[in-house]
């Protein structure tokens, strides 16, 4: 998590476009890059860990379109209270979504700087792939964070 957080709050100083060249990059630009590209074993690991924790189906129910657990929890949220978590229920498909953004994001970046490296035509396709990815895991940290203050006021409440 808090690599994470720390790439996300490197990447709000960082000033790449499609036409910068590796040789104008920053400080801040290197600590992001070299980060992420560290990142990428660990969240390889972590997601890993995470599918044998969890069946696949848990995560992502729609692959065998189990849609009944998810649909439960959709209709809970909707009454206004908050479903418990359960295999192939909401928080598990947003776990499942959250890990593939990960992947996604770490597995761009890195692309992108082997494209960038290798001064390749695609290298700003896929900076703008990057860039998007990384929307999806701002969102899931965004809404990972109200969900768990949602959970914590409901608690309070008894």
């Amino acid at each position: 998590m808090f690599w994470v957080i720390w790439q996300l709050a490197t990447s709000l100083g960082m000033h790449i476009h499609g036409n910068t060249l590796a040789p104008q990059f920053t400080t801040i630009d290197k600590l992001h890059i070299y980060g992420g590209a560290a990142l990428f074993l660990p969240a390889v690991i972590f997601f890993v860990i995470a599918i044998h924790r969890r069946q696949v189906a848990d995560l992502y129910p729609w692959l065998k379109g189990n849609l009944s657990q998810l649909k439960e929890d959709v209709e809970t949220l909707v009454s206004l209270k908050l479903p418990e978590a359960s295999p192939g229920g909401l928080a598990a498909t947003i776990e499942g979504l959250g890990l593939l953004a990960l992947l996604l994001a770490v597995i761009t970046g890195l692309l992108w700087f082997i494209t960038i490296t290798c001064i390749s035509p695609t290298a700003p396709s896929l900076l703008e792939i990057h860039k998007t990815s990384v929307g999806a895991i701002e969102w899931y940290f965004y809404g990972h964070g109200f969900f768990a203050l949602l959970h914590l006021l409901s608690w309070w409440r008894g």
